[in-house]
């Protein structure tokens, strides 16, 4: 959310020729992902309103899932960089 957008409007400032074409594609994507903590506060607060027996099952997989959408974020750069 915030901590996104903050990052979108440094790239946006970077100067001319500070990256390529290439690598601002590849940041954009990596920007979008989901493995940060406030994702991670959003997942935890609306799958224990859903399942409040389930808690500390949920918490316990939260590091976990932070792992998995870095790798996810990561892959899907990677694949950008690929096809781009």
């Amino acid at each position: 959310a915030l901590n996104e957008f903050v990052a979108y409007l440094d790239l946006s400032q970077l100067p001319e020729g500070a990256l390529s074409a290439r690598s601002k594609l590849i940041l954009t994507y990596a920007l979008c992902g989901f493995a940060n903590f406030g994702s991670l506060g959003i997942m935890i607060g609306g799958m224990t309103t859903m399942a409040p027996e389930r808690r500390h099952d949920i918490v316990t997989l939260a590091p976990r899932s932070l792992v998995t959408g870095t790798l996810a974020t990561l892959m899907s750069g990677a694949v950008v960089g690929m096809v781009g």
